[in-house]
């Protein structure tokens, strides 16, 4: 009788622990599907901020034009025009900006009030390039310039001489987000991230040949990369705070097609360049940058965003900005998975594997 005790106490622990199991299902293939990082960081999810951008400029005559950030999902700001100076306000080609014509010398002062929020895409899959859409292939995947100046132009993005060195690197990767992560691991390993850097960028070409550049360079070359393999990725602009101030930044918007959509997403270059690859700039968009232009893929206007002044001479442009930190908030932090993950057949193995071995453990007691 006290055998047959035992086995139904048994029977009844082995039902439970197979009941709980079944309870947990949806947390256990979370685990199973989105395994651990190796390495964690901590983000905020939003920073609330107040910062002014006070710009002097001194030329014979001159016209300056600001680019404004507008708001969406992942930056709410104002910004008011504290100067005493005449402007204009234009909206085309994705973006807003404000203009100014002076003569001799002039103060602008403008003042950025927001928020800005974290967004981490946690995409571990995803079909090919086939699956986007061919509009934005057309877009994107060609070569652009930037006017430098006198009528020349320097081809700053440039698909065809990297195609057959991001062949190799992502032959063996499938879907565009594995392909995507290639590209970037190997910028992150083999460049130097300098940022010094005196009148317009280098080409991707120049930078891949030098082994080093800054923000727009390396992303120019992810770019290139990425195009010339058929996946549509272009440049963003925008702000950066880097701890103590704010200052011009440069990044990557690209597209992952899964499940059925086509997402767009952010990849940082030089968040990693020089230091251990883990993965802190991939699909990870910290709420410590605000937008302040996504490219369109047309050429002129992508050089006159860096031609942002036109001015005549003599006598020489001088130029003076200062950036005024008023208060920066951080709130909510949260812990960001980064670095190699345990695979997911392996995760399913691990979980498996513990449920056996509590009941074999409640069998054998």
């Amino acid at each position: 009788m006290e055998k047959k005790a035992k086995i139904a106490i048994k029977v009844i622990a082995v039902i439970v622990v197979l009941l709980i199991a079944y309870l947990m299902l949806p947390y256990i293939m979370g685990v199973v599907e989105n395994p651990p990082g190796s390495t964690i960081i901590v983000l905020p999810k939003k920073i609330n901020f107040e910062f002014e951008r006070i710009v002097d400029i001194s030329a014979g005559s001159f016209t300056v034009n600001f680019t404004i950030p507008e708001n969406n999902t992942f930056q709410h700001i104002v910004v008011n025009d504290l100067s005493n100076e005449i402007k204009t306000v234009h909206h085309a080609y994705n973006k807003t900006w404000w203009s100014y014509s002076s003569v001799g010398s002039a103060r602008y002062i403008l003042r950025y009030n927001g928020t800005t929020f974290l967004k981490v895409w946690n995409i571990k899959n995803s079909e090919d390039a086939s699956s986007i859409p061919e509009s934005l292939k057309r877009q994107y995947n060609h070569a652009e310039f930037i006017d430098v100046g006198d009528g020349t132009r320097k081809v700053v993005i440039d698909p065809a001489p990297f195609r057959s060195v991001t062949l190799n690197i992502t032959s063996a990767k499938h879907g565009v987000v594995n392909k995507l992560r290639a590209i970037y691991d190997v910028i992150v390993k083999n460049f130097k991230y300098k940022t010094e850097r005196n009148g317009m960028p280098r080409s991707a070409v120049e930078t891949w040949n030098s082994g080093s550049g800054d923000c727009d360079e390396l992303s120019f070359v992810f770019v290139s990369m990425a195009r010339s393999i058929g996946i549509p990725a272009w440049m963003e602009y925008g702000l950066l705070y880097d701890g103590h101030t704010w200052v011009g930044h440069a990044w990557v918007r690209s597209v992952i097609p899964h499940d059925g959509s086509v997402e767009e997403v952010n990849i940082d270059v030089t968040m990693e360049v020089g230091r251990e690859d883990l993965g802190r700039g991939f699909l990870i968009r910290d709420p410590y940058r605000i937008t302040l232009w996504v490219e369109d893929g047309n050429s002129k206007h992508l050089s006159a965003y860096y031609r942002y002044i036109t001015y005549t001479t003599p006598p020489p442009l001088d130029y003076n900005e200062e950036v005024k930190v008023i208060y920066l908030k951080e709130s909510d932090n949260v812990t960001v998975p980064v670095g190699e993950t345990i695979p997911s057949w392996l995760m399913l193995l691990i979980v498996l594997l513990i449920i056996m071995v509590v009941i074999v453990i409640i069998i054998r007691w």
